[in-house]
C-alpha cells in the first residue's frame, strides 16, 4: 500500500459487509438465483462469453468503487483541513 488512502480503502473493504443490511443480501440472493436460472439456458459458448463479460464488468465496478471512495476521502480531507 502506497499511501494512507490505500490503507483506509483496505480497512473500509474489510468492514463493508458488516454494514450492509438485509436488503442488500436479499437482493444479492435474488440476483444470484436469476443468474443461475438464466445460465442454465446458455450454450457452452454463451457461458464462456458471459463469464468474460462478468469478469470485465467486475473489474470496471471495482475500479469505479475504488476511485469513488478515494475521491470521498480526498474531499473529506479538503473539507476538514
Amino acid at each position: 500500500m502506497s499511501d494512507y488512502i490505500d490503507i483506509l480503502l483496505s480497512a473500509l473493504e474489510e468492514e463493508m459487509y458488516s454494514h450492509l443490511g438485509r436488503d442488500y443480501f436479499l437482493s444479492l440472493h435474488q440476483s444470484a438465483e436469476a443468474l443461475d436460472a438464466l445460465s442454465d439456458t446458455f450454450t457452452p459458448r454463451q457461458q464462456a462469453l458471459f463469464r468474460a463479460y462478468e469478469d470485465a464488468r467486475s473489474e470496471s465496478q471495482s475500479a469505479y468503487q475504488d476511485a469513488y471512495a478515494r475521491q470521498a476521502f480526498l474531499l473529506a480531507r479538503a473539507v476538514y483541513r
